[in-house]
């Protein structure tokens, strides 16, 4: 039974950020998780505890508005401020991990948080990476509500909605999905322009993709319902250093709380291992 460290850090505007550490008696380097919408750093314990025993350290941070960080439920103002809010759980794990390899991973939206700040230079890490990137949603929003949102995010922002997010979709599993269900942490919403800077920063990143020379693994479950994964994979094919991307037939969107995670581990496991060209 790994051993959970919880605790909170200001980040770089005052905003109170809380974090969970797993950390391995012996550590070769550590990964800082960084979790989808809505969700939170709880949700990883699955993936540290197959990491830990590795001798590869687990922080995860609750990003503003997520889990027990503070903000308004599902909203942020700037993209920035969760560029910032990694940014500064980066220094505090560095500073605590210190000398070790940091590897930043991020899942769905956390996934687009790691690659816009990569892209931006607020991280500089050796290598990092993604999982089931949400640089696009599987089924495409109509454009009127395109039109709506941007239109709400400018005249009123903290308008909350409920994002739509069918739990069915995260897992195969049926104990996880009904945790997930049943977690007083996880909620649904998700702000007019929360929507509008994930769009903006989205396409930004994309955009600044050739920029991103670092190596990156790049994990995609070909039956993600929420997450289109071709524009994940055309994010790491325009990347411009060594990708190397892993797909898991059958697989929904959380492939660390999914059917058959283990091989999913494995292969992360076996990146990480691999030296550093």
């Amino acid at each position: 039974m790994i051993r959970e460290r919880r605790g909170s850090l200001p980040s770089f505007d005052g905003v109170w950020i809380s974090w969970r550490a797993w950390e391995a008696p012996e550590p070769r380097g550590v990964l800082l998780i960084v979790h989808g919408l809505g969700e939170h750093s709880g949700r990883y314990r699955n993936l540290a505890e197959a990491m830990v025993p590795a001798g590869w350290s687990c922080w995860a941070l609750d990003l503003r508005g997520m889990g027990e960080s503070e903000g308004p439920r599902g909203h942020i103002d700037s993209w920035s401020q969760w560029v910032g809010d990694i940014a500064a759980f980066d220094r505090l794990v560095r500073t605590e991990a210190s000398p070790l390899e940091v590897v930043p991973l991020g899942h769905s939206f956390g996934g687009v948080v790691v690659a816009s700040a990569i892209v931006q230079g607020a991280l500089k890490p050796r290598r990092f990476v993604l999982s089931n990137p949400a640089f696009s949603v599987r089924t495409p929003i109509a454009p009127w509500k395109l039109a709506l949102g941007r239109i709400a995010s400018r005249t009123m922002p903290t308008l909350t909605m409920s994002n739509g997010l069918d739990a069915k979709g995260i897992s195969r599993d049926a104990a996880v999905v009904e945790a997930y269900r049943q977690d007083p942490l996880v909620h649904d919403r998700i702000s007019a322009r929360l929507h509008a800077e994930w769009q903006a920063a989205g396409a930004s990143t994309m955009q600044g993709a050739p920029r991103c020379t670092l190596p990156m693994l790049l994990l995609l479950s070909d039956q993600d319902p929420i997450i289109d994964a071709q524009a994940g994979e055309g994010f790491g094919r325009t990347c411009g250093g060594k990708v190397t991307i892993k797909r898991y037939p059958g697989r929904y969107h959380e492939p660390f709380n999914d059917l058959g995670a283990e091989a999913v581990f494995e292969d992360l496991r076996g990146w990480l291992d691999a030296p550093v060209l």
